[in-house]
């Protein structure tokens, strides 16, 4: 098999995980096992790491990287993977050949693909216009505001777009890693892959580690006020006439703003809170699912267990055995957005 040439970019705040995470998977392709198999290694990937320049990639918390070589040196390409880069504004502006070089090497037959936020300059390309991407779900709603042209998937841990692909947070580009490895080497190539590095082979949604941190950032004052009042009542029955009364509207005109402000009705914010609330529970593992049922305010088991799978992806068994002991985590997380 001919050995494609892979180039990192690496970026001004990148995480430094974003840039060696996919460049071990891929140097490790078709080495590490055959090694501990003690086979003849056969490597799949030449894997490079550029900055815009030529200068030391300045990641998060400081961390420096020394790259091999700047953009301009790089004649040709089989594979683009951008590293994070979430301050993309002052990238572009320190960095303008960015876009133009990248549009050069896609049109010479490179494939693209982002990690978590570098989809953000993956979009400056508008090759992805009337497409969709995902990345992290704490950056979604920056993205859409940023690029309307761009149909979100939230959910998706990474998505395939024959030449371009984007995944969500940092873990997630080790699932595209992965999945790139299956789409240019094989299935068995990946596996051996996921194995030797104990990585998990096939996550594809990302719904499960979404913590619902609804925006207050808009205009509408009253929307604001309704928003507060349902998530300090979401564990009480709630009658959306007398909301929109409280708030001088009818409910016709509290669904139209509620929706025009942050993007979904009264009710499925409501439904939000309460599985937030219930995911929090689940995580203490003090309580059954049916107590929290209760607790947040629902009467019938069977369906809010509906609404929980459908806004989690996970059942609810599933979802505690996966993350007991990380509602704290998510408790400060809320309460950082919310105050």
């Amino acid at each position: 098999m001919i050995i494609k040439k892979v180039t990192i970019l690496g970026l001004y705040n990148s995480m430094a995980t974003t840039i060696f995470g996919p460049m071990d998977i891929l140097n490790q392709a078709g080495r590490l096992w055959n090694r501990v198999s003690n086979s003849h290694q056969t490597p799949f990937f030449d894997v490079t790491i550029a900055s815009p320049d030529g200068q030391p990639i300045k990641c998060t918390n400081n961390v420096l990287i020394q790259p091999h070589c700047s953009i301009e040196e790089v004649d040709k390409t089989d594979l683009i993977i951008i590293a994070s880069a979430t301050y993309i504004k002052k990238i572009l502006q320190k960095n303008p050949k960015l876009v133009p070089w990248l549009l050069k090497q896609y049109n010479q037959g490179a494939q693209i693909a982002s990690i978590c936020t570098g989809v953000f300059l993956l979009a400056e390309t508008g090759l992805l216009n009337g497409k969709s991407a995902t990345l992290h779900w704490g950056f979604t709603e920056m993205f859409e505001q940023k690029y309307p042209k761009i149909s979100l998937r939230p959910d998706k841990m990474f998505i395939d777009h024959g030449r371009l692909y984007c995944s969500a947070g940092v873990n997630a580009g080790m699932d595209l890693t992965l999945y790139l490895v299956e789409k240019f080497c094989g299935r068995q190539v990946a596996v051996e892959c996921a194995k030797t590095m104990v990585l998990d082979l096939g996550r594809e949604s990302q719904t499960p580690y979404d913590c619902f941190l609804s925006s207050k950032d808009h205009n509408d004052s009253l929307i604001a006020k309704a928003q507060n009042w349902i998530k300090k009542n979401h564990t009480q029955s709630i009658d959306y006439d007398l909301l929109a009364k409280k708030y001088n509207m009818s409910r016709r005109s509290l669904e139209r703003r509620f929706k025009q402000a942050i993007g979904i009705t009264p009710l499925a914010y409501l439904q939000q809170i309460r599985v937030e609330t219930a995911k929090r529970l689940l995580e203490e593992g003090i309580r059954t699912f049916s107590e929290i049922t209760y607790q947040v305010g629902y009467e019938d088991i069977s369906f809010f267990r509906k609404i929980f799978i459908r806004l989690t992806g996970l059942k609810p068994k599933e979802y505690q055995q996966r993350f007991k002991g990380y509602s704290m985590v998510a408790e400060n997380m809320v309460s950082s957005q919310t105050n």
